[in-house]
């Protein structure tokens, strides 16, 4: 009895020490849903949106992928900082009036903003358009620096 009384005392105290901590990793909860793993040859945890799929990826996927695998395009409306070599610049206010400066609908395109939150949200318009190899860059190029990733000050070209 005393060896059952031990045995419940300690997973007790397990429950009460690191159940509470396993809702605390600091990650913000994107307003998408993530779905269950598909099969696919892009990296990330795909998040469902109205019209299909886009693929959230961390920064070291990001890193690993061939640089000439995909279009990186940077939606914030006033950059400041950015990757080195984006290939595009459009904000997300215009991203559905700028279609046209985009690849075919089947071509990787990764969407990138300063923490995450307008590129979550051009990752669904472009989705919602017909676009079906979509990645978004988890915690934007705030993260992308924050894990030693470079970054350089954004400079117009026009």
């Amino acid at each position: 009895m005393k060896r059952i009384l031990i045995a419940l005392t300690v997973i007790a105290i397990f429950l009460a020490v690191f159940l509470p901590l396993a809702g605390c990793s600091g990650v913000t909860v994107p307003t998408t849903t993530p779905t269950s793993p598909t099969t696919t040859s892009l990296p990330g945890t795909p998040v469902t949106v109205t019209g299909g799929t886009y693929r959230v990826i961390s920064a070291a996927e990001l890193y690993a992928m061939p640089r000439d695998n995909y279009t990186l395009v940077d939606v914030d409306e006033t950059p400041s900082i950015v990757i080195p070599d984006t290939d595009l610049f459009i904000k997300d206010s215009v991203l559905l009036q700028n279609l046209d400066e985009l690849p075919d609908k089947n071509a990787n395109i990764v969407v990138v903003c300063i923490v995450g939150v307008t590129s979550q949200d051009a990752a669904a318009k472009l989705v919602g358009a017909g676009y079906t190899n979509v990645m978004e860059l988890e915690g934007g190029v705030m993260r992308w620096q924050a894990l030693g990733y470079p970054v350089e000050a954004y400079t117009p070209t026009t």
